[in-house]
Parts: structure tokens; sequence; C-alpha cells
């Protein structure tokens, strides 16, 4: 399904408290620097006087994927014919900015700082950008995403049809590469400790970058496979990515508790997506593998978790593996409760997840992503303003060199800007190489 994407960052931009150029990666799920282009048209003559604002809310952020200059400096849709000489200059200058560098390139810098609005907590990758030239703008995107996408499921009846469920647990595995390579293992734990037997669930044989789960190499080595043919008892599936922009009702009465497996497991950061939420949304209980204190960051959204129902420690464990068999314990639990005791198990978490999916669709909710989102970009848009153009400072000093000034254009318009910005945030006097002559 089509997935529209651009009207969630238009609703952003109307956000804004004052205007600036958005930048989003078209087609939506690349990852791609030379995708990364402007979210609608600008008059090219005036983006100057334009802060910047990358929208990376989807994916986590990843430094590392951006941080080669060569991969950058040859896209041949950054030249301007009419200027083919500073084109060069401004190529190699902008070219060592990670994903700064294409800002640079487009526009003609008068803000050293922009905005990027991602969707990620504890996140070192997020700290690298911040110390090189960001500001970092956090919102639960998948949040008012899943809102949308699962809107049906608040009225669907079928929900709640009241059928005897067969599996305990239902468990979507669709992918494991890359960052999902945790999943291979959690599949083996389940089926070693007989979990498989009561769970719904089915996984790629072969992944999404064509490899068989037999031949994979793990970037962490302590999810290497003991037992690879565990593997083989798990039902293959073939689902396009497109299936987590819906839900199956019939999957939902036919188990009673969900095992998110999320997008962002082995690593420090959260990053919640719409596989946590769509649990949420159809009112089922829920235990949640992804980065440690997860389950902390849902609660701080007024959601509830389902302790001491469910044995939530493993959000705590910082260790990988470690919180995989923490999961599992709690699996374990579940499955051996006798019959009273999971009749009573069943009634306590279904209150709270009853509770969770109002609270999903409430006004309340929208309300607090929103007011959110709006405080952290007013914030970020004070600190972008007191910019002071060294970027474009720098680059006219290179342009100065080549005795090629007079080729600059708008060249006096900018130098009144940047005076201008500078009488609206006076600079800290203490550090007069902050700010540079114009």
């Amino acid at each position: 399904m089509s997935v529209p994407l651009d009207n969630l960052y238009h609703w952003i931009n109307g956000l804004l408290s004052a205007p600036a150029i958005l930048y989003v990666f078209q087609p939506h799920g690349s990852k791609k620097i030379s995708d990364l282009v402007w979210l609608t048209s600008y008059n090219y003559d005036s983006t100057y006087k334009l802060p910047s604002a990358i929208l990376h809310d989807q994916e986590p952020l990843d430094w590392n994927s951006y941080n080669c200059p060569e991969e950058y400096i040859n896209l041949d849709r950054w030249k301007k014919l009419n200027n083919l000489e500073i084109d060069n200059l401004r190529f190699e200058y902008s070219c060592n900015f990670n994903l700064k560098s294409m800002i640079l390139a487009l526009s003609s810098c008068m803000y050293d700082r922009d905005i990027l609005i991602h969707s990620e907590k504890n996140s070192e990758d997020l700290i690298k950008y911040q110390q090189n030239g960001f500001v970092g703008v956090h919102y639960w995107a998948h949040a008012v995403i899943a809102r949308d996408w699962y809107r049906f499921a608040q009225f669907d009846t079928r929900l709640d049809a009241g059928t005897q469920p067969s599996h305990k647990f239902l468990i979507y595995c669709r992918d494991w590469s890359h960052r999902r390579e945790y999943r291979l293992k959690f599949l083996e734990m389940l089926v070693e400790n007989n979990l498989e037997q009561d769970s719904l669930t089915s996984v790629m044989h072969t992944n999404s970058d064509n490899v068989h789960f037999s031949q994979h190499r793990f970037s962490n080595p302590k999810f290497e496979l003991a037992n690879t043919e565990s593997i083989s008892q798990i039902k293959n599936n073939t689902f396009s990515s497109a299936t987590s922009a819906d839900y199956d009702y019939s999957d939902f009465i036919d188990t009673e508790i969900s095992v998110v497996l999320e997008t962002v497991f082995d690593d420090s950061r959260i990053h919640l997506t719409e596989k946590t939420l769509r649990p949420i949304a159809c009112g089922h209980p829920f235990l949640l593998a992804a980065g440690p204190g997860s389950l902390e960051y849902i609660r701080s959204y007024g959601f509830k978790t389902f302790s001491p129902w469910i044995d939530e420690s493993y959000d705590l464990e910082t260790d990988s593996v470690k919180r995989l068999e923490k999961i599992i314990s709690s699996m374990k639990q579940i499955q051996q409760l006798p019959g009273q005791e999971f009749e009573d198990f069943l009634q306590a978490v279904k209150i709270i997840a009853d509770y969770n999916k109002k609270h999903f669709f409430s006004d309340q909710f929208f309300d607090t992503l929103k007011s959110e989102l709006k405080n952290n970009l007013d914030q970020a848009w004070k600190s972008v303003a007191q910019s002071r153009g060294k970027h474009y400072l720098e680059l006219m000093r290179s342009i100065r060199r080549q005795n090629l000034m007079h080729q600059v254009p708008f060249r006096r318009e900018k130098t009144q800007f940047i005076r201008q910005l500078r009488q609206s945030y006076p600079v800290d006097r203490s550090n007069p190489q902050e700010d540079p002559a114009v």
C-alpha cells in the first residue's frame, strides 16, 4: 500500500514557528543521501534566508552511513550550469559534513546549525549529530502514523469476537536483515524452550537481502545460532514490508498476547515503531523486545504496562542476549500458568490492554504528541536562528582566493542578511573567534 507520509510532513511544516526548508528521503524508506530532497518547491534565490530541517523520523539515525565524502562529491544534481567554477568549490567544501553535506550544497548556508527531526532516545548517533551542527527535535513519529494506519481498530467489532484462541503468543517476525538479526536468536530460543508450539509466528527463511538464514554472518557473534535447524521449524513467510501499515484481526483473536520484535534491539537507543503500537491499537497485551528502557518510554506517554502480571524486568537488562533470555523466561512463566491462574492473568492484563487502546485513540494522547513536537520545534528554531554564517563565510574565502567573487549571485544581499542575524542574536563577545567579520 502507499503510505502518504508527505501529508504528515506538511502537517509538521504547519507547526513550525517560522518558515524552513524541509528535507525528506524520496522515495520514502530510502537511506541514500542522493535521495534527500526538498519536501516542496522553494524559490532557490531566496532559500538562503531559511533554516533547514531534515525529517529523519522513520528510520534510526546512522552517522556512519553518511560519513564517506567520496559518496557525495559526484552527485550531478547538485551542479548548476551557470556557475560551474563556484559549484566545484562549493562541492569540495560541502561534501565533508555528513547529512549536512546536502544542505550545504543545495542552499547558501546562512545558518550553521540545522534541525534534525528524529524519533529516538538514548542515541549515540544523535549525540554525534548534535556535536556537528544539528539541533535534535524528538517526537514519537510512529505513534502519529499508527493512529492513522490502525484507526479502524477503534471500531472493529471483530477484535472482540469472543472466540477461543488457539495460541498463546502472537509473534510477527518478517525480516531479520541488518540490525534485526537478533530475531533469529530469539526464534532459536523459542524452539529450544518449546514455546514455538504455543506461538502463531513465521519468518522469512531468505531475507530481504536474498540471504538464507543458514548463510547469515552475524554482526554480533553473541547471536550466532547453536542449531540452525531450529529455524527450519518456523513457518516460512514472504510478507511485504507494507504489512506493517495494517492489522489482521484474525491474528489477534486467535492469540492471547503479542510478543513485539522491534527493529532496534541490540542497541542502547529506544526507537519504537508501529510494531509496538499495533497490539495497543488492537487491545492486545504484549511483551516488548526493544532497546532497554522502552517500557518506561511507553509509560511516559500515559500508557500502562503489565507488571506484576508479567515479569518486565527484561526491560532493564542492558545485555542483549540476557534481555532475550529474560523475555523467553517471562513467556515460559505465562505458558506454565495452570487453568484458573491463567484465566485470572488474562482478565488482569486485558483490563490494562483495554485502557491502553482507549488511551491510544484519545485526544489526550494526540495532544501530547503534538505538544511535544511543537515545543521541541520552537526551541530548535530559536537555537538555529542564532547561527553565524560561518560556512558561508568560509566558502567566500575560497571563492575570493580564486578571484571569483564577481560570479557570486546575491552576494550583497546575503552579506546584509548575516549582519541582520547578528543584530538580532548578539554574539558572545568573550569568544570573538566564533563570529568572524563579514
